[in-house]
């Protein structure tokens, strides 16, 4: 019985062994945060963070432009807050929206200093009129530049990051925010080879399917969110180079002419009147009728003018929400052609860990089969007569 008993537990604890050595694990880190040494967060938690930050940052880009606006004396101090909310916004979700989370946290604190380098000496045409908000919108991006540093201080350590930020404080120096644009110089530009695989095997495709979806879900979660608002942000910025158009800003100029013209002309009324009445009614009838008739051509040019001008805007309009609607359709057919490509990988992966679970079984019921005529062979010995 004690035999019998010894072979079941030696073989289940076989199964157990063979079945550990063929687990497989999913990388719980991405290739840049293993190489810097990250240890106590997983690259989840630290996408997390990011895009929480970056959700933090647009919220307090936001607020800032809105006062510059309402600050703003010019329709062109509006036009380029508007613009500069628009840009930054943007910006920093491409930043956090990079695949590797690591360099996502360590290029939004790039475009933090950059920002910070921009609005400490900004360009005359983004400087601001009130010397107050200046110098709020300066202390703004201090912060969020000393929280975005933190969140790195949390990720790696103080030393590291000692280390790293002159390097990353050059390259904001040598790639200025272009005042022309707002566009920026990501730091993907300065080393790419970061970005490599998650791993190789069943787990490596494990991860890099599941960071595949996961970069598509992000993706689409941040265009859902700031869609509303950027489109409307664009339709403001197109009405004000709409209003900037010569044929519009003659229209109104002549108009305003026009009504001096009257109003002058009732000025003069009672003087007129004093002198020679006679006199006066018929220069006044005749003034009265070649400026109605020249207001009436004024009101058929500006009608028309304004027309021609709606027509313009309802077409910029139409055209805008139509190629809305197609990137986010060309989108929609990127994510699901990407959902299809993993999934066939994914059918692919599977294939091959059933492939082998299998050549695994095959060799434990060969083992198994071995320790059974073992087993036999022994048990045969030992029940064997002894010869005399």
């Amino acid at each position: 019985m004690a035999n019998r008993s010894a072979v079941p537990r030696g073989a289940s604890l076989f199964i157990v062994l063979v079945l550990a050595a063929g687990c497989v694990s999913v990388p719980s880190q991405s290739p840049s945060m293993k190489s810097a040494g990250v240890e106590g967060i997983t690259a989840t938690e630290l996408r997390e963070q990011v895009l929480q930050y970056a959700t933090d940052f647009g919220q307090a880009v936001e607020r800032l432009a809105d006062s510059i606006r309402a600050e703003a004396e010019s329709p062109e101090g509006q036009y380029r807050a508007l613009l500069w909310k628009s840009t930054s916004i943007a910006n920093v979700r491409e930043a956090a929206l990079i695949s590797d989370p690591l360099l996502a946290m360590l290029d939004v604190w790039l475009y933090t200093r950059q920002v910070r380098y921009f609005m400490e000496d900004p360009p005359r045409e983004y400087s601001v009129e009130s010397p107050e908000v200046q110098a709020a919108a300066v202390a703004l991006f201090e912060d969020l530049e000393r929280e975005a540093r933190a969140m790195a201080v949390r990720v790696v350590s103080e030393e590291a990051v000692v280390a790293f930020e002159p390097r990353l404080d050059q390259f904001a120096v040598e790639h200025p925010i272009d005042p022309h644009n707002l566009n920026r110089t990501s730091i993907l530009s300065a080393d790419t080879t970061t970005m490599r695989r998650v791993g190789g095997g069943i787990g490596g495709a494990i991860g890099a399917t599941y960071w595949s979806m996961r970069d598509v879900a992000d993706r689409a979660g941040a265009i859902n969110d700031a869609l509303g608002k950027e489109l409307r942000w664009n339709v403001e910025l197109m009405a004000y180079e709409l209003s900037r158009m010569p044929l519009v800003d003659s229209t109104m100029t002549s108009l305003s002419t026009s009504l001096d013209r009257i109003g002058a002309l009732a000025d003069t009324l009672p003087t007129l009147v004093s002198g020679e009445r006679a006199a006066v009614l018929e220069a006044l009838h005749v003034e009265l009728t070649a400026l109605t008739r020249s207001i009436n051509t004024m009101r058929h040019e500006t009608v028309d003018a304004i027309s021609d001008e709606r027509v313009a805007v309802v077409e910029a309009i139409v055209m805008q929400r139509v190629a809305v609607l197609e990137a986010i359709t060309s989108e929609r057919i990127a994510t699901m052609a990407a959902m299809d490509s993993i999934v066939v990988r994914a059918i692919d992966q599977s294939e091959n860990l059933v492939d082998h679970i299998f050549w695994r079984l095959i060799q434990l019921v060969v083992v198994v089969l071995v320790l059974l005529v073992v087993g036999l062979v022994v048990v045969l010995r030992v029940r064997r007569p002894v010869e005399p």
